[in-house]
């Protein structure tokens, strides 16, 4: 009996390191499982659990601040999400800095995203104590939860916040029970530099059979920079205006 209590014993703690040891690389994602092909792009950024999930194989020389990536919302029968933010990761690694992808369930409220985003930072921030600043690029709906997490933040931990192609303006749960309907005045709070990236409505995909542009709001403590037209002989829409705020970033260090 004794024999028999021990192997349950030794079962049982496997077990429990090993769930241990799965929860702990959920949180981690190799830009070496990146590809560059849509075709066979397997939602790698985007099947994994709720959180921040650091981006290992890069290269790090500067690890006093990193940038944090903030996706958007996806159909259901949308079968490349995440794939917009493959190439921006590469730019971005020329950067030579950490990287994170926050992960959320863009079927909830945005505030509720907004408050689990700012719990995830504060928690990034406890366990890093060497980071000094961080980024936020906050991508069409993700740009919703970031604008909303800017107005409540209230660490006096410096944060740089971009949102990109964000309709800040509109609600697509007006038949929920979901309390953001949409604002018309953003107010970021003091620690925050917030940039509000607009692309072109008529060239953005996804606003452009809209009657208004969605951007259109007013931003208090933050700035409003318009995208061109076009970038690099194409049209600059709704998915590459990350890579062309991304190439801003890298230039901008």
């Amino acid at each position: 009996e004794i024999y028999t209590l021990r192997i349950y014993l030794v079962i049982i703690l496997s077990l429990i390191v090993g769930c241990a040891t799965r929860s702990n690389n959920s949180k981690f994602l190799s830009v070496n499982e990146l590809s560059l092909d849509k075709k066979i792009y397997n939602e790698y950024l985007i099947d994994n659990p709720n959180g921040l999930h650091k981006l290992s194989g890069l290269n790090v020389k500067d690890s006093t601040w990193g940038i944090i990536l903030v996706h958007g919302y996806y159909p259901k029968k949308w079968n490349t999400k995440g794939f917009e933010w493959v190439t921006p990761i590469f730019m971005l690694s020329e950067a030579t800095i950490p990287l994170w992808f926050f992960r959320y369930d863009w079927n909830e409220c945005p505030n509720n995203s907004a408050d689990y985003l700012d719990s995830q930072i504060e928690d990034l921030i406890l366990n890093n104590p060497g980071l000094d600043s961080l980024w936020i690029l906050g991508h069409s709906f993700g740009g919703i939860v970031s604008s909303l997490f800017s107005e409540q933040w209230d660490q006096n931990f410096p944060l740089t916040v971009h949102t990109i192609a964000t309709p800040l303006a509109t609600n697509r749960f007006e038949n929920s029970h979901c309390s953001f309907k949409g604002k018309k005045t953003y107010e970021i709070n003091e620690n925050i530099t917030y940039t509000q990236w607009k692309t072109v409505k008529n060239q953005d995909g996804a606003f452009k059979h809209l009657e208004f542009d969605p951007q259109n709001v007013l931003i208090k403590g933050g700035k409003v920079i318009a995208l061109p037209e076009t970038w690099k002989n194409t049209r600059l829409g709704h998915n590459k205006s990350i890579q062309w705020v991304c190439e801003k970033v890298i230039r901008s260090q």
